[in-house]
């Protein structure tokens, strides 16, 4: 702006001191600077606030001040959000899934035996269980006395007819003894992959802290059916969950719905799980039947109901 034209004091000769005066052009709210001899290029909005301009020129006005801490505000707030991220993302190793494994599936087995103490190296899924399930160091096992009842924990049931006799291994379990009958068999590059019901009686041990019949009960429902036994969970719907009694004694139950995805037998659902814990009157053990009947399958689901109805105490 040109130095020419009116300046403060109207129609003094001489010019007031040097200072901020409202700008001569009259624009609302900004002030200008007098040099004591003719208006500067400097003006501000705050004049209380603002500096006298010094010798190399007239000093920022507080707008330009603004959109410097605006600009380094948002510096800083673009580096916060950087660090935020380095942070997240650094902070997460890549192997870190919490608890959650992979369940290795002894529920298809390979080869043409019914053999089930293999365990695949687990790897971490989304869909696995956080239940700790122990690996018990029990080793104590019922003789069967026959092949028409299987014993074991101090319960015995009635084996399912035309069923056979399955070896199976359940890392938390002890004395367990099952049978089982195939539903499906897939073949592929030299591979057979078996699915299979069954049902089966062990001991839950109290030395690896099964001592409540409920609380045991879950904590079984939680290894068996998706993490220590079922390849491909995807997850489960609770159907039952009650107290019942044995022979008198005191039991919980629980049925569930286990579902997977196969890639093998992509023709299966899942299975019908149920867990039927004893509390057989022995302070070192209860007594767990387990039964899998393949989903929707009435003529399996159905003896399995009946198995579990010649259950019994044998201490």
């Amino acid at each position: 702006m040109s130095s020419s034209g009116s300046w403060p004091g109207g129609g003094s000769t001489s010019g007031p001191t040097p200072g901020w005066y409202p700008d001569p052009a009259g624009t609302p709210g900004l002030y200008r600077y007098w040099d004591g001899q003719a208006w500067t290029g400097a003006t501000t909005n705050d004049p209380a606030a603002t500096p006298a301009p010094g010798p190399q020129g007239p000093a920022p006005t507080p707008r330009r001040r603004r959109g410097w801490l605006i600009a380094l505000v948002a510096v800083l707030v673009a580096l916060g959000v950087i660090i935020a991220v380095v942070l997240t993302r650094g902070g997460t190793a890549p192997w870190s899934g919490g608890n959650a494994r992979e369940d290795p599936n002894s529920a298809s087995p390979t080869g043409s035996q019914w053999d089930e103490t293999s365990t695949p190296t687990p790897s971490p899924s989304d869909n696995a269980s956080h239940a700790p399930c122990p690996t018990t160091s029990a080793t104590g096992v019922t003789r069967q006395a026959s092949n028409k009842v299987l014993s074991g924990g101090g319960i015995q049931v009635d084996a399912i007819s035309g069923w056979q006799p399955a070896t199976m291994s359940l890392r938390w379990v002890s004395d367990l003894h099952t049978v089982a009958d195939t539903v499906y068999t897939s073949h592929g590059f030299g591979v057979t992959h078996t699915w299979f019901s069954n049902i089966g009686v062990g001991a839950l041990n109290a030395q690896d802290g099964f001592t409540d019949v409920r609380a045991s009960a879950h904590s079984t429902l939680e290894c068996y059916a998706s993490t220590d036994y079922y390849d491909g969970f995807t997850g489960r719907k609770d159907l039952v969950d009650e107290q019942t009694t044995v022979d008198g004694h005191p039991a919980w139950h629980i049925q569930t719905e286990v579902y997977v995805t196969m890639r093998d037998i992509p023709q299966v659902r899942g299975d019908r799980v149920d867990i039927v814990v004893v509390d057989v009157g022995n302070r070192d053990h209860l007594g767990l039947f387990l039964g899998s009947s393949n989903l929707g399958d009435a003529g399996r689901n159905g003896k399995v109901d009946a198995a579990m109805k010649t259950l019994r105490v044998t201490g």
